[in-house]
């Protein structure tokens, strides 16, 4: 999207289909896209209209810390099972509006505003014991199962797991063990009383409060799953909090686990990538500078959506005994999958360290031009050594996966 020479705004989506053969050209993602011309002045007017309407507190569009509700309405039958939670989703499609906002009124101080609050509320700030993470030894298997009923699911550290090929360029990048990633729920309102406020673990005070949901299976939905914290040092459920509803185990330590849905991380990217454009249009780029290296990062970390779960070779394998741990790239699909999580031990005597991706991807969840941006935009190529080059092979895959599924086989 931006302003053309005749004053119209340009509007740029990404469902139109092209040559296969254009589709893998260096700047494919620039090739997916139909340009619709539309008057800047109506365009213009209504966005305002709805930016304004969505901004007046009185409707009730974001809480008193300016985060994003998931709907102003509280009965909410859709991943969330109350509107007054939010999502990773709603953080980024909030840093969207307002990038968009800056594109039309050439003020980006909002957006810059937007991505401070996801990274005041969206990304976990209680890491603590994520430097015991090791590697070679990412996550003890545990199978997934088809009905909910089947659970808790048997950790078996007999199955072979691969190694993490990221982890230490990532250290190496940023210096830190901090995972730059969104976790994907939030009890804005803390109606569930869990009070697992940022850094707290079950003891801060009202919200936002992190909680985790869908955990047993494809068969759950959303009055079938079981809300729990974030962190989990067994104040709330049972003798073991939460833990032994999900995870069969000979004994069990209190913990926080994370669960980032990529395709809100990538949309975040996306954004990024639009306030850089429209702001450098506008000589406004310092404005955004600080928000879009922070974009560039979080791209960094969201290359563990291209991964196995538990990075296994990828390829020719069924079972999980039968399908050996790999090495280097190996476990790496290169697409943005469902889901990848990570976790540690809280206050334990003996740290330990978990992080897993996904072996399941859709084309809902593919990104296209943020994996072009990650991949050929100066502003936003990552710090990690090979993060470019995995970008550049996403976008090549996610394209082909585009492709397929346009053929008869694929469809």
């Amino acid at each position: 999207m931006g302003l053309d020479s005749a004053g119209n705004l340009r509007i740029i989506p990404c469902a139109c289909l092209v040559e296969p053969r254009i589709m893998r050209a260096p700047l494919a993602v620039l090739a997916i896209a139909c340009v619709v011309g539309i008057h800047a002045g109506v365009y213009t007017d209504r966005f305002l209209e709805q930016y304004n309407k969505i901004h007046n507190s009185a409707n009730g569009y974001f809480s008193s810390q300016g985060i994003p509700y998931h709907s102003v309405e509280t009965l909410m039958v859709e991943a969330p099972d109350h509107g007054h939670q939010t999502t990773s989703e709603a953080f980024s499609y909030h840093v969207w509006l307002e990038a968009m906002h800056g594109a039309i009124t050439g003020d980006f101080s909002s957006f810059s505003n937007a991505w401070n609050i996801l990274e005041q509320y969206a990304i976990p700030a209680l890491q603590s014991a994520n430097g015991a993470y090791d590697p070679s030894k990412p996550a003890t298997y545990q199978a997934e199962l088809d009905s909910p009923s089947e659970y808790p699911s048997l950790i078996d550290s007999s199955v072979p797991v691969g190694q993490d090929p990221i982890a230490n360029e990532l250290k190496s990048a940023y210096g830190s063990d901090v995972m730059y990633s969104m976790h994907w729920i939030f009890d804005i309102d803390n109606v569930y009383g869990f009070s697992n406020t940022q850094g707290q673990c079950e003891d801060g005070y009202g919200g936002p409060s992190l909680f985790n949901t869908y955990q047993r299976g494809p068969e759950e939905s959303v009055w079938r799953t079981i809300p729990q914290p974030t962190c989990d040092q067994f104040r709330y459920g049972g003798q073991n909090g939460f833990l032994d509803l999900f995870t069969k185990d000979n004994s069990y330590a209190h913990q926080y686990k994370y669960t980032a849905a990529p395709d809100a991380d990538a949309r975040a990217v996306q954004a990024a990538f639009w306030a850089a454009k429209w702001a450098t249009e506008k000589g406004q780029y310092g404005v955004v500078a600080d928000a879009v290296s922070k974009a560039s990062k979080m791209g960094d970390y969201l290359r563990y959506s291209m991964y196995d779960k538990y990075f296994k070779k990828i390829g020719n394998c069924v079972g999980a005994w039968s399908c050996q741990g790999a090495s280097g790239k190996d476990s790496a699909h290169y697409l943005i999958n469902w889901y990848f999580a990570w976790g540690a031990s809280y206050n334990a005597q003996y740290s330990w360290a978990w992080r897993i991706g996904d072996g399941a991807a859709h084309f809902g969840y593919q990104n296209p031009l943020a994996a072009y941006a990650l991949s050929n935009d100066a502003n936003l190529k990552p710090k990690g050594a090979t993060a470019a080059q995995d970008w550049q092979t996403s976008l090549e895959r996610q394209l082909e996966l585009y492709e397929f599924l346009q053929t008869p086989e694929g469809a």
